[in-house]
C-alpha cells in the first residue's frame, strides 16, 4: 500500500469540480498591491471624480474673480461718466448764461445811439424847432428799426391783407359795398411784430365787412349813424 495520499478519481460519467476564485476558507484572492480588486477600482474612480470637481471649482472661482473685476471696472467707468456729465451740464449752463448776458449787452449797446437821438429830439422840441424834431425822430425810428431787424424782428403784414386771427386783432369793423373788400384789413391801428418766426404782438386792425351793422371796439354801431 502506497503512503502518498491521492485524490480519488472521479467515477465515470461524473464531472470534475470547477475551480473557483475563492482561496482557502472561501476568502477573496489578494492582489499583488495588497488590496482587493473591486475596492481598488472604486477608490481610483472616486479619486478621479475628486480631481474633476477640484478643477471645475477652480475654474468657477477664476470666472467669478474675472466677473467681479469686470464689474468693478464698469462701476468706475459709470462714476467717471456721471462726473463728466455733471461737469458738462454745469459748463453748458454757464455758457448759456454768458450768451444771454452777452446778447443783452449787445442789444443795449446797439440801443445807446437811439437814446442819444431821442435826447437830441427832446432838446430840439424844447427849442421849438419843429423841423429839427421831425428829423431827430425820423433818425431815431430808422436806427431802432435797423437794430431790431438785426435781432430778427419783422413786422406783421396787415394793411390790405385778408384778416388772419392768428396774426391780427380786430378792434373795429367798417362796412363795404365791394364784396371783394370784405374781410380785408382796411386800417392798421397798431403794428404787430414777429421775432424769429414767433409772434410777439398781433397787429391791431380794422376789418372791412359786408352788412348793415358793423362793430367798433366790440360795440355794434348802425351804419346810418
Amino acid at each position: 500500500m502506497n503512503d502518498d495520499m491521492t485524490c480519488p478519481e472521479p467515477e465515470p460519467g461524473t464531472a470534475a469540480p470547477e475551480a473557483t476564485g475563492a482561496g482557502i476558507n472561501g476568502e477573496e484572492p489578494v492582489s499583488p498591491e495588497g488590496g482587493t480588486g473591486p475596492e481598488q477600482a472604486e477608490a481610483m474612480g472616486a479619486a478621479g471624480e475628486t480631481v474633476n470637481l477640484t478643477e471645475e471649482i477652480n475654474s468657477l472661482r477664476a470666472e467669478v474673480e474675472n466677473k467681479t473685476a469686470a464689474l468693478a471696472e464698469l462701476q468706475q467707468r459709470y462714476l467717471r461718466l456721471q462726473a463728466d456729465f455733471d461737469n458738462y451740464r454745469k459748463r453748458t449752463r454757464r455758457e448759456q448764461e454768458e450768451l444771454i448776458r452777452m446778447a443783452a449787452a449787445r442789444l443795449i449797446t446797439s440801443l445807446l445811439p437811439v437814446l442819444d437821438n431821442l435826447e437830441r429830439a427832446l432838446a430840439a422840441a424844447t427849442d421849438n424847432k419843429a423841423e429839427g424834431l421831425a428829423t431827430g425822430v425820423e433818425m431815431t425810428l430808422r436806427q431802432l428799426k435797423e437794430i431790431l431787424a438785426q435781432e430778427g424782428l419783422t413786422t406783421v403784414a396787415a394793411l390790405g391783407q385778408p384778416f388772419n386771427p392768428e396774426l391780427h386783432e380786430a378792434v373795429a369793423m367798417e362796412e363795404t359795398e365791394d364784396p371783394e373788400q370784405a374781410n380785408l384789413v382796411v386800417a392798421e391801428l397798431r403794428r404787430g411784430y414777429i421775432l424769429k418766426g414767433k409772434l410777439l404782438r398781433p397787429a391791431m386792425v380794422k376789418v372791412a365787412v359786408a352788412g348793415a351793422t358793423v362793430k367798433e371796439n366790440g360795440q355794434e354801431v348802425d351804419k346810418d349813424e
